[in-house]
Parts: structure tokens; sequence; C-alpha cells
């Protein structure tokens, strides 16, 4: 039985998909449910230049951060009878797989379920998906969740 789970979401239904398995399996394994978001302000960063004179970065970053937050506070609602908490992480120009995984061995994570968005294209091919590269690079088993 695991003990401890981190769960990975953000705002799409592949993610709601795997909140749901993370805490049926939580709640059958009476384990300490971690719900982890990673508010990506990487992209916003990346083109700070090109939009410094229209977009105001630094307050941009704190609206992802604050819709992260208000993403953790909706999904541990669900997670009634079940040991959970939340974290809000931040990529700081890192990937959010290496993130991910980096807390999950942190906290001694024994399963990482994140959702499969199933996306193809260039990027993915060349990079893999962050689903992908969490698999490939975490310490613990990764549950990949589509979307049901």
């Amino acid at each position: 039985m695991y003990k401890k789970i981190l769960v990975a979401i953000d705002d799409s239904e592949t993610s709601a998909s795997a909140l749901r398995e993370a805490l049926l399996i939580a709640k059958a394994s009476s384990a300490k449910l971690y719900i982890a978001h990673v508010a990506d302000a990487m992209l916003m960063s990346m083109h700070g230049r090109t939009f410094s004179s229209t977009l105001n970065i630094e307050h941009a970053i704190v609206e992802i951060n604050n819709a992260g937050r208000a993403l953790l506070d909706n999904a541990i609602k669900s997670a009634d009878g079940i040991d959970a908490e939340t974290l809000l992480l931040e990529t700081r120009n890192r990937r959010i797989s290496e993130i991910l995984s980096e807390k999950a061995k942190e906290l001694g994570v024994d399963l990482i379920i994140i959702g499969r968005h199933g996306q193809r294209g260039l990027a993915t091919l060349i990079l893999g998906s962050t689903a992908e590269q969490l698999a490939k690079i975490a310490t613990a088993s990764v549950l990949l969740v589509r979307k049901h």
C-alpha cells in the first residue's frame, strides 16, 4: 500500500481525472496526499523583454500564483476524510517535471499521479510531455492518468 502520494494538478480536465484517481487511491490506502500545482511563470519571463512596455511581469507572476492557490484551494475541498495538504510550487526557470520529481523525493512520496494530455507535436516529440519526463526521472512510481 502507498503511504505518501503526490498528485500534480493544473486547470485541465485530464488533471481533474488525475485528482479523482489520487483521491480514490489515497482513501483506499489511508495515505497522505499532497496536491501540488506548479506555477509556471517561465513563459512570462521569457517574453518579458518583448512585452515589458505593455505588461507588468511581476504583477502577472503574482496573478499566476494567485490562480494556482485558488486551484489548490478548490482541490482540497474534495479531499474530505483524507489526510491531505496542498503545495504551490514555482518553476524558477526549470522544468515542471524536475520540480515535481525533487519535491516528491524530498517528501518521501512513493506514488506520483499526473494527467497525461496525449498531445502531439514537435515540442512533445523533441522534449516529451511533462508527464513523460516525470515518469523518466522520478524515483517514485508514476501513474499517468488520461481524461475519463
